[in-house]
């Protein structure tokens, strides 16, 4: 990643990804966004825990916003240990950002 940081770009980019790009048939466009919104909408409600610049900076975005709870570890680096044995997560780099995607979500 070389810019800033950028959460909601990233998660549409993910979106985008996942969808597929936008359909050259009218018809088909409606559908496409629909499946567009709710593949954004899950990553906004949850199925993304964070968006840094690496995933140490992500894992800390995650413990500052409260979405996962470090305390049982000794640092950053041990934490991202255990998110990554856990494996209940996976990362993907965007151009605005690595993302941490909830497998469980």
């Amino acid at each position: 990643m070389t810019g800033p940081v950028h959460e909601a770009r990233a998660l549409a980019y993910l979106a985008r990804q996942e969808v597929g790009p936008f359909p050259t048939d009218a018809e088909e466009r409606a559908e496409w966004r629909d499946e567009m919104r709710a593949a954004h909408g899950g990553y906004r409600a949850g199925r993304a825990v964070a968006v840094g610049v690496d995933r140490i900076d992500t894992i800390r975005r995650g413990v500052r916003a409260g979405r996962y709870d470090a305390r049982d570890h000794q640092d950053l680096a041990e934490a991202l240990a255990a998110v990554e044995h856990g494996c209940m997560s996976y990362w993907r780099s965007t151009p605005y950002g690595v993302v941490w995607i909830d497998n469980e979500f």
